[in-house]
């Protein structure tokens, strides 16, 4: 019986020998399996902060517009929050968490942006009435605030993945 030549492997593959666990590579290849989660978590996270950041534009920028047409503080934020959450739920949900939701899901952004909005309606208060900013530098401050809130709610309860 006539052996058959060895085929050499096309360039970029290897031979099947190759291909193989060697010993020493199965704690690096556990590792590399260990550290997928948290790079997706990275890229989830870019994502959520560049689409947040386009969010915070559009209703910062209707804050600001209420503010300039006299309307208390706290009802442009309200205006601007709903407003907010009207185009975060398509953004964040599409662009961010790839889900198009659905009725519970609506629900709890709904209810994640009303904590949301409280913590940052306190914050906003305390800045405005006990340390006397104005309200355009009082809601930039308090933006902070509310990002890593709306990041944490988001990513750990509304678009939680089972």
């Amino acid at each position: 019986m006539k052996r058959r030549p060895r085929k050499k492997p096309l360039y970029g593959q290897k031979r099947r020998s190759d291909r193989r666990s060697k010993p020493g590579c199965i704690e690096v290849q556990r590792a590399k399996r260990q550290l997928e989660p948290s790079r997706g978590r990275i890229k989830l996270l870019a994502r959520f902060i560049a689409v947040g950041l386009l969010n915070t534009v559009v209703g910062y920028a209707i804050y600001s517009i209420l503010i300039l047409l006299n309307v208390p503080y706290l009802v442009a934020l309200l205006v601007g929050t709903i407003a907010g959450v009207i185009f975060n739920y398509f953004s964040i949900g599409r662009l961010v968490f790839k889900s198009r939701g659905g009725g519970i899901v609506f629900v709890k952004f709904i209810a994640a942006y009303g904590v949301v909005y409280c913590i940052n309606a306190a914050a906003l208060e305390v800045l405005i009435k006990h340390f006397q900013f104005n309200p355009y530098i009082g809601q930039a401050l308090c933006v902070p605030l509310s990002v890593i809130i709306s990041w944490l709610l988001m990513n750990y309860w509304v678009y939680k993945k089972e």
